[in-house]
């Protein structure tokens, strides 16, 4: 399965982020504007077991997904994907204390490339390029959004 590890040292506290990630309503805010992302039905707050339905433009085609979040801790919210495009995806965030006023946040994203015509418009070369332009808008936008205060 192809994969992604990725992660970003953060100016704030590790509660502080999980609490500001374990609430879907936020993911808009963090997520490339490219990518259209539209939260269709989510839980306030994650729990495992609870499904988020949404929307999002990649490659250049509208795709609804479900994921399950299948881990929630204080320092670990990890989905997979139950309904959509690929064949598989999960998602893991795991949230790693630094010191009092920093954390470090490690994204681990695996995934299945779909087969048939599909993988001709959605290769995994494809797929890893858009993640990683992803994760670098999320990871930007986190550091603003901590330094501000705005993750306290």
């Amino acid at each position: 399965m192809p994969n992604s590890c990725t992660s970003v040292e953060l100016p704030c506290p590790a509660a502080a982020l999980r609490r500001f990630l374990g609430q879907p309503a936020n993911l808009p805010e963090i997520s490339d504007p490219e990518i259209e992302l539209e939260i269709l039905a989510a839980p306030e707050h994650v729990s495992e077991g609870a499904e988020i339905r949404f929307q999002i433009t990649a490659i250049g085609l509208k795709q609804k997904a479900t994921h399950r979040y299948d881990k929630v801790t204080d320092s670990e919210i990890s989905e997979v994907l139950i309904d959509g495009v690929l064949p598989a995806w999960s998602h893991r965030q795991l949230i790693e204390p630094i010191d009092d006023g920093h954390c470090r946040l490690t994204d681990e994203i695996t995934f299945d490339s779909p087969g048939g015509m599909m993988k001709f418009i959605m290769s995994e070369e494809r797929i890893l390029e858009n993640i990683a332009s992803g994760m670098e808008f999320r990871y930007e936008t986190l550091t603003e959004l901590a330094e501000a205060g705005d993750i306290s």
